[in-house]
């Protein structure tokens, strides 16, 4: 334990602030939007490259690439696969602060969300390869583009998770770099849905039609059963992480003209709901609510479903969670706290469409997408320290004599070299 605890030292120690500073710095400085993040992947690309790896692109959509790195396991097998994952893509620079530093602070577009994960990524890499760590299981490093919607179409997890499923690249957890310092586990599912109601009448003159069969009569029977809903879930137990099941609208759109029969009426809105319910539960329910109101109205009720995510769910006992529990352990002196949030994001994906258990750890999820966006150092080069130190405990150390081979390309990565 003696020797093991002096490796945690070791690495530790290799784990630079303030060049975690300046490479994220240089990352803000680098414009990737979405939509033409290829500047912002050729930047990871080459501080892969900088740092001793060996980057592969791999193009998601035409001047688009994710980033993928490995470092196989020198156990033979015997470890447990990690994959570290970000985006690189960003919303449009609108109003943000340009990239500077006061103090721990690092702001600019990108540095909360998630720049700054990415290069505190690749830092606990380095720093393993400094000590001369050698881990039992294979570690992966991948960035991708398309993250942020709606410009982005998850063009580059979806791509990922291909690769998954094809297993041309392996993993047994992911974690992606971002989100409060803290183990978020688990993420209500989501569902962007659009009802549509529609007269037989088309758009005539209102005086031809009593109100009662207006499709703006109906349009409020539609939001009392929301709010019917909305009770319904608010009385409900909720999840421990991550909270009740919501329902809410955000645009409805109607009418032409003060007095034609609005027709049709667009309502639009968000449907969140609990790991343990599926999409088809949803369905069900938009299926029966609509049916309903059209046999009384005589309308048409139809709606759709776009965006879908799933929910997910990490359980407090699986080996990522507790790797992180442990290395904020002998980081902190205590496990970080297990979360959940309402929020949707790429691990809804990798865990349901991939089927590789995700968690998020991160330095921050406070100033994302605002217009003052940015991150502690002090917090980038924590999590640069958990990273490795959770990926020391996740995929093993190695003993004995070291194993040749380097980082290789995805297409060799195979189960038995892990």
């Amino acid at each position: 334990m003696g020797g093991l605890s002096m490796s945690f030292d070791n690495v530790l120690a290799h784990i630079d602030a303030e060049a975690i500073a300046r490479d994220t710095l240089a990352f803000l400085r680098v414009r990737s939007e979405t939509g033409s993040e290829g500047p912002g992947s050729a930047f990871l690309a080459d501080l892969l490259d900088r740092e001793g790896f060996d980057p592969v692109l791999d193009e998601a959509a035409p001047g688009r690439p994710n980033v993928y790195a490995r470092i196989p396991g020198a156990g033979a097998g015997a470890g447990r696969t990690l994959m570290f994952n970000g985006h690189t893509d960003t919303i449009p620079i609108g109003n943000s602060l340009p990239p500077g530093r006061e103090g721990d602070w690092i702001t600019g577009r990108g540095a909360e969300d998630m720049k700054g994960g990415l290069v505190a990524m690749v830092h606990a890499a380095s720093a393993l390869r400094k000590a001369g760590i050698r881990l039992a299981g294979g570690l992966w490093m991948t960035g991708v583009i398309g993250h942020e919607t709606p410009a982005g179409k998850k063009e580059g997890p979806r791509r990922l998770i291909t690769r998954l499923r094809e297993r041309d690249i392996t993993a047994d957890a992911i974690v992606i770099v971002e989100g409060p310092c803290a183990l978020w586990t688990a993420s209500l599912g989501s569902a962007i849905y659009r009802i549509t109601i529609s007269s037989p009448r088309g758009p005539i003159h209102t005086i031809k039609v009593p109100y009662e069969q207006n499709p703006a009569s109906w349009l409020g029977r539609l939001l009392l059963e929301f709010e019917r809903l909305e009770r319904e879930f608010a009385s409900a137990p909720p999840h421990p992480l991550c909270g009740r099941e919501q329902l809410n609208v955000g645009m409805i759109e109607a009418g032409d003209y003060v007095n034609r029969l609005p027709t049709p009426i667009r309502v639009l809105g968000t449907w969140r709901w609990m790991p343990g319910k599926t999409q088809t539960g949803i369905r069900e329910a938009l299926t029966s609510l609509c049916a309903r109101l059209a046999r009384q109205s005589g309308l048409s009720f139809e709606y759709s479903l776009e965006a879908t995510r799933e929910p997910f769910e990490t359980p407090a006992s699986h080996p990522i969670v507790q790797a992180f529990s442990t290395a904020g352990e002998r980081l902190a002196g205590h496990a970080p706290p297990q979360i959940g949030m309402a929020l949707v994001g790429d691990a809804n994906l990798f865990a349901n469409e991939a089927g590789v258990s995700t968690i998020y750890y991160g330095p921050a999820h406070e100033t994302a997408h605002s217009d003052n966006e940015r991150v502690s150092l002090e917090r980038l080069a924590h999590c640069a320290k958990m990273y490795a130190l959770a990926a020391m405990e996740f995929c093993g150390v190695a003993t004995g004599p070291e194993s040749p081979g380097g980082s290789a390309a995805p297409s060799s990565a195979t189960p038995g070299d892990q």
